[in-house]
């Protein structure tokens, strides 16, 4: 059957891209499903297409070669869209970090495994390129957002079937782990905050900060729920000194009343997951294990061990044993909780530098652009896109799972978003006074003009 779907997806792949190189696909509710692919794809696992698969005898990020629908899909608007590329210096940065990963490959004991990983990230880029090319026109980052907001009510509906239909107490949506939930809601329901707060008023800006906060919640995951809770207090603190109004001041007694309400949910939560899993930490400090383990890799090996390699080499080099983690295979076999420490350990102190580089130039960018914008929501939007970007970063110091492929697909998706909205931003910078507004709105009515790159 999936090999079925995959020749019609490939036999589609053609007439798709000569469609989209119409241009119609731009005008289109496409965008609105690249947006919410993200959240649906990990739930639909009869769209992943393997076609080199090790399975559980490979313990690592990915174990094996795999395309996706998503994959065809972007494929195929990369293939058929006319908008010309961005120029732009994380191209380069791009580029860097591809070639870390692909360097690390002859560090590695198993290249194939380290061809893994560099094949999931090829995927994430290609992503990542469309939605940037793309999403220069105001209509394409407004159905993006409007996708990433049906994710998010879907994610909702089901984390609350999950825990009050099925018992669950850590409940994750349509991914596999609840962390992984928690760390993608920062970049679908912080941009939409932000927005709220400019005076969009929308079912999104409106129903996705309470459904978020809910989906949250339902996590029942430390850090999911802390970073959550600090980039609402930051987006709100940035967006009163951009312009602090009296509506402003309305919104921030209704959010602490909101946050207030799904408290008691929040202490019954962690209470019924501490109850049925007691912290150990004073005992055994796993996390601290994972990252001697991880240190000592990096510190023996500066240019890596190969991606994809990690436990390999924590496991049959003696780094895990040295560094105190338990003995038994579901320890051993496990990635140290740190998304740095594990590409740094992975791919060394080049692929380390390149992957702060990949997230630190789209942050700094949405700040350098989006502060000084305070004309239309594109400012505010990008201001919200650096926050959640920012969590994003705070939260992979205790967590691994940036790296994963379900993580990747909304970074390169959220990403994407701010490079091409950022170009907006410059474009109408330099836009002659007299220019009508129609052209300056970040999701433009039906019948008005889309700004387009120059050629």
């Amino acid at each position: 059957m999936k090999e079925l779907i995959l020749a019609t997806g490939l036999g589609m792949m053609v007439p798709f891209a000569v469609w989209v190189r119409g241009g119609a696909v731009l005008g289109k509710r496409l965008w609105i499903l690249m947006g919410l692919l993200p959240f649906l794809q990990p739930g639909l696992p009869q769209l992943d297409f393997a076609v080199l698969s090790w399975g559980a005898d490979w313990p690592g990020l990915v174990s094996g070669i795999e395309v996706s629908a998503f994959d065809l899909l972007g494929l195929a608007i990369y293939v058929g869209l006319a908008r010309p590329p961005l120029r732009s210096p994380f191209s380069i940065i791009l580029a860097l970090y591809l070639v870390a990963v692909l360097l690390s490959i002859g560090q590695a004991a198993e290249p194939t495994a380290a061809f893994f990983y560099f094949w999931q990230i090829c995927r994430a880029a290609l992503l990542l390129i469309v939605v940037a090319r793309a999403s220069t026109d105001p209509k394409v980052a407004g159905n993006l957002l409007t996708g990433m907001a049906l994710g998010v009510v879907l994610e909702c509906a089901l984390t609350a079937y999950q825990r009050f239909g099925l018992g669950i107490v850590q409940t994750s949506g349509t991914f596999a782990h609840q962390n992984t939930l928690g760390l993608v809601l920062h970049l679908a329901v912080l941009p939409q905050v932000a927005l709220l707060l400019a005076g969009r008023r929308s079912w999104a800006t409106i129903l996705v900060p309470l459904t978020g906060m809910a989906t949250v919640v339902l996590t029942t995951s430390r850090a999911a729920l802390l970073y959550a809770a600090l980039g609402l207090v930051l987006i709100y603190v940035l967006s009163s000194l951009r312009h602090l109004t009296l509506r402003k001041g309305l919104l921030g007694i209704a959010g602490c009343c909101v946050a207030l309400s799904f408290a008691p949910l929040a202490v019954t939560s962690f209470e019924k997951r501490f109850e049925r899993d007691p912290l150990r930490e004073e005992e055994y400090d796993e996390r601290a294990a994972f990252e001697r383990a991880a240190t000592a890799i990096l510190l023996g090996n500066p240019l890596g061990v190969g991606a994809n390699h990690y436990v390999y080499v924590a496991k049959n080099f003696g780094y895990s044993e040295r560094a105190g983690v338990i003995a038994n295979e579901g320890n051993r076999n496990n990635l140290v909780h740190n998304a740095y420490l594990l590409a740094a350990s992975e791919t060394g102190w080049f692929g380390l530098v390149a992957f702060v580089l990949l997230l630190g130039y789209p942050l700094v960018t949405t700040f350098r652009i989006g502060w000084p914008s305070r004309a239309g929501p594109e400012g505010d939007l990008l201001i919200g896109l650096g926050v959640g970007l920012l969590m994003v970063c705070l939260h992979s110091t205790l967590e691994y799972i940036l790296l994963l492929r379900d993580s990747l697909y909304l970074l390169a998706v959220a990403i994407g978003l701010i490079l091409g909205v950022a170009y907006q931003v410059q474009v109408r910078a330099h836009m002659p006074a007299s220019m009508p507004a129609s052209m300056r709105s970040l999701s433009p009515r039906p019948e008005r003009k889309a700004l387009r790159p120059a050629t």
